[in-house]
């Protein structure tokens, strides 16, 4: 998996940016000079699947840790930080990501990136100020607003007039269809306006168990659910990988 430089900076520097080791990116670059500055515009190889060696979540999204962490790639339709030392997780994780990202991208070709918010770091662990965010699992991703996106703002608060009702929902569709999705966190108030909006597609029991908001008898079991400090990002929590038992996929 390749990142590109954006800026000229020493080999040291961006492995402390990509939060891996410099001789490991000597090692997986070993065409680059480590005493010269990599020029900005450059792709290097930031990671090499290893089959005997995959990415593990190990325990749970706020005690846990990830092992062999893998990164989400950088893509046209989506907007990562330069700073990248938390963008890894689970294979899982990453490769459903992509595939979200790339449909909904598809299905808006014109519309505004997506902002890609914290994973894990590489080998998992406390990641302050998250309480979860451990294992690789869990990504936070910004909202899509109404109005001019300058690309300057990543987070922005939201309400009734500049949620973009159809494209967040779009979204959320996305990630659901990858079917690797556990739960994905929602202030309840914007919940309530992705309801609105998933109602024109959905019939009312598909709603139930997709919504925690408004409340029904299936509110508790429902994918979407209220966690306070999510009106100006979503949290997404992804499934434990297949057959892995020293996951937990729930916080305790």
């Amino acid at each position: 998996m390749f990142w590109t430089a954006h800026e000229n900076m020493s080999l040291d520097a961006l492995a402390i940016a990509w939060g891996i080791k410099a001789a490991q990116l000597s090692e997986l670059n070993p065409a680059l000079d480590p005493e010269a500055p990599v020029s900005e515009g450059t792709k290097l190889l930031v990671y090499r699947h290893d089959p005997e060696h995959p990415p593990l979540s190990i325990g749970s999204p706020n005690r846990g840790k990830l092992r062999n962490g893998m990164p989400l790639p950088e893509g046209p339709g989506w907007r990562l930080r330069t700073h990248r030392p938390r963008t890894y997780g689970t294979v899982n994780t990453i490769h459903a990501l992509v595939e979200a990202f790339e449909d909904f991208g598809e299905r808006y070709p014109d519309g505004p990136k997506i902002r890609v918010g914290e994973l894990a770091r590489r080998t998992g662990g406390r990641v302050p100020p998250h309480r979860s965010h451990r294992s690789g699992r869990d990504i936070d991703i910004g909202y899509i607003f109404r109005g001019i996106d300058d690309g300057e703002h990543r987070w922005k608060y939201m309400n009734v007039r500049n949620f973009d009702a159809e494209k967040n929902w779009a979204l959320v569709q996305e990630l659901l269809e990858t079917g690797q999705v556990q739960t994905i966190y929602i202030a309840k108030k914007l919940q309530k306006l992705l309801h609105k909006e998933a109602q024109k597609h959905l019939p009312p029991e598909q709603l139930a168990a997709l919504f925690e908001y408004p409340k029904t008898p299936e509110s508790p079991h429902a994918k979407i659910q209220h966690w306070r400090g999510h009106s100006n990002h979503m949290h997404v929590r992804f499934l434990c990988e297949e057959g892995n038992r020293r996951c937990r996929a729930r916080s305790k």
